[in-house]
């Protein structure tokens, strides 16, 4: 008798998890009906990853005023272009990942949010924000190779990156060169070319720097990521190896940034900007990662040199 009774439970629940599962289908194609306007709109501000997009957008910027034939209107529809095409990538990667995000606490919200705007609206909204973004690097540029530039990253980050993220650790390497497209489509909407020594060092910059930024990642969120089934690279290394091989990737980081002060030239504040990001970062780094422990103040300084190096390479 108490078989068929748990028998029973097991179906009930058998069928109650397909119920909801047929449920959740339907509200990935269409917005809940209890969301507000307001509610929407906050969504989807913070699934299209607003304060990161503009970060990448940043980099377009310093990029276009990085060539010396750059002007800052250049640079402003640059860095809108970019932020609203990064928008939109960032719209269809939290698609993407909907059924990922579920096994970490921290990206967990990402699926009410998804319930909340829908699905269908925020394609909708990606597609439309891709294709203004790239008008207006185009009207920045006067031509199309800087737009080819962008949806490149666009590609690297939508096609490669975020498939290949579920299936290896490795997949941030690729992933390194959506922010290395934006800077050298700044360059470009001023006229350089992307093959350009100077644009190429900045962009390496860029890139390597990515690599510590996600590992420390990782880093804040060790425990459920070891726990979860998504590859990762906190199931390759301890924290106190891992937290060793980001503080290595943080010093390549300050090597790239003094070889591209021999590789091209700066003013004299620039200069100032770029030393004092580069000998500062590390100690500061060290010391919160491996004395206070604190890997979210380490994520913090990463980030703040980022907007450092930016800012030098805007200075005339």
């Amino acid at each position: 008798m108490s078989d068929r009774r748990a028998c029973d439970r097991t179906q009930g629940t058998g069928r109650s998890g397909f119920n909801h599962e047929m449920e959740m289908d339907v509200t990935d194609t269409k917005p809940s009906p209890r969301a507000s306007p307001k509610g929407r709109a906050f969504s989807f501000f913070l699934l299209s990853k607003t304060f990161l997009s503009a970060h990448i957008g940043l980099a377009a910027a310093a990029g276009c005023l990085f060539h010396a034939e750059g002007s800052v209107v250049q640079a402003v529809m640059a860095w809108c272009g970019v932020t609203l095409t990064a928008m939109a990538g960032a719209l269809v990667n939290n698609i993407q990942d909907r059924l990922q995000d579920q096994e970490i606490t921290r990206t967990r919200w990402r699926r009410k949010a998804l319930e909340s705007a829908g699905v269908l609206t925020l394609l909708k909204g990606a597609g439309l924000m891709a294709v203004l973004g790239l008008m207006l690097v185009v009207d920045a540029a006067d031509g199309l190779w800087p737009a080819a530039m962008v949806l490149t990253g666009l590609f690297f980050y939508n096609v490669v990156y975020t498939p290949l993220k579920k299936k290896s650790h490795l997949a941030l390497l690729p992933g390194s060169l959506c922010g290395m497209a934006a800077l050298l489509a700044g360059w470009m909407v001023s006229g350089g070319s992307p093959m350009d020594r100077e644009a190429l060092s900045a962009a390496l910059v860029v890139g390597v720097w990515q690599i510590p930024h996600s590992m420390i990642q990782n880093l804040k969120h060790a425990d459920e990521l070891r726990k979860s089934d998504q590859p990762s690279i906190t199931k390759l290394f301890k924290d106190p190896e891992l937290a060793f091989v980001t503080l290595m990737w943080v010093m390549l980081y300050n090597l790239s940034l003094y070889h591209l002060i021999f590789m091209a030239d700066f003013s004299d504040w620039a200069l100032l900007l770029l030393f004092t990001n580069a000998g500062f970062l590390t100690p500061l780094f060290a010391h919160t990662l491996f004395v206070t422990k604190k890997p979210g103040l380490a994520f913090g300084f990463l980030n703040l040199s980022l907007v450092a190096y930016f800012i030098a390479l805007m200075i005339p």
